[in-house]
């Protein structure tokens, strides 16, 4: 009624967006965020995202409880192709990625129009690589605007704003916070079985120091309770253990110790204890001359992933998935910690 009485019921479904929905902004290039918004997460699959680099993002649309790309995502990879210097189509030139239900992004742009809601969509990075894309989500009668709080409902079968106490803490560029997630496992730790020394850092990096060894850079990534270490190998990001986090103390979740603590040492970077003075045994009587053992075998490397691999490379390094998709020209092997995407049987993305 109230949209009725207005005598613009798009303008109406514009202003209620408006106020459930914070817009974020963007760089002029799209390379970062300027200003940060409202964190929303996906109810539907089929989403498809393509590489900022793309003078235009993709075009999906909601219907019949699904997305998809149809005529309208045809007509839009044909003119970005036109665009494109060589004259290459969107897939053989840019980064392209499918989202799932459950995975979060940025709204950086929604318009009501007279046939529906254009949302524009921008995503974190993955493998430093953002992705945006347009969904369209069409009025289910083509001659009826809906009133406002009908746009919202449709709007919400595909999308919600994140609750603001599940958003992660970001300063104006979506940067994490120092009172963010992050800044609660800041600290160094020791696992005192192999000696090694663990740094997480309020802005998400972390250190492993092994005893008497190189230090590693890593990453960490907050998902409630729990945070992933992630190695940086090339272009990909590889789990390398997970640590739970019970009251201020942490334990390392790994196969040698499940569930084994990590003794807190101080606060981030601060440097190890010394280890406490062991007394000099007695001398023992001369042994006699000792034959030298044989060397130990050397252990076998781990096994390693890169862009351009065949699915026959990864299954000989990894097993065999324990599920697999796939969609058209992409196929997806799923393994319990990672995610191998191939374009034309070969690796183009692992998350």
């Amino acid at each position: 009624m109230a949209a009725a009485q207005s005598g613009n019921p798009v303008s109406d479904i514009q202003a209620k967006l408006s106020s459930q929905i914070k817009v974020t902004k963007t760089a002029a290039d799209r390379s970062d965020i300027v200003t940060a918004g409202d964190v929303v997460q996906l109810h539907k699959p089929g989403l498809l995202m393509y590489s900022v680099a793309s003078p235009l993002p993709p075009s999906n649309t909601y219907k019949n409880g699904k997305i998809g790309q149809g005529m309208s995502g045809f007509g839009k990879d044909l003119l970005i192709g036109m665009m494109t210097p060589g004259g290459t189509t969107p897939a053989q030139t840019y980064p392209q990625r499918q989202f799932v239900p459950e995975e979060k992004c940025w709204v950086t742009g929604i318009q009501a129009q007279k046939d529906g809601i254009l949302i524009q969509l921008y995503s974190d990075p993955y493998d430093d690589v953002r992705y945006y894309a347009n969904l369209k989500i069409p009025f289910q009668n083509k001659k009826e605007i809906p009133s406002a709080d009908a746009a919202l409902q449709l709007v919400a079968e595909v999308l919600t704003v994140v609750p603001p106490q599940d958003q992660p803490a970001t300063d104006q560029g979506g940067q994490p916070v120092q009172d963010g997630p992050y800044a609660a496992f800041a600290g160094e730790y020791v696992f005192e079985m192999t000696g090694y020394h663990y740094i997480f850092l309020p802005d998400g990096s972390c250190i492993l120091r092994p005893p008497g060894g190189s230090q590693v850079q890593c990453s960490f990534i907050v998902e409630g309770d729990w945070i992933r270490l992630m190695m940086k190998m090339g272009n990909s990001n590889f789990p390398i253990g997970n640590v739970k986090k019970q009251g201020d103390k942490l334990y390392l979740n790994g196969t040698i110790a499940p569930n084994a603590e990590l003794v807190r040492q101080g606060a981030p970077g601060s440097p190890a204890p010394e280890a406490a003075a062991v007394p000099a045994p007695e001398p023992a009587p001369a042994p006699l001359p000792a034959i030298a053992p044989p060397p130990p075998p050397a252990d076998a490397p781990p096994p390693t992933i890169a862009l351009g691999q065949t699915m026959d490379q990864v299954t000989a390094g990894f097993g065999q998935p324990l599920k697999l998709a796939k969609l058209g020209t992409k196929t997806i092997f799923y393994y319990k910690d990672m995610k191998v995407t191939f374009m034309n049987g070969k690796v183009s993305n692992v998350e």
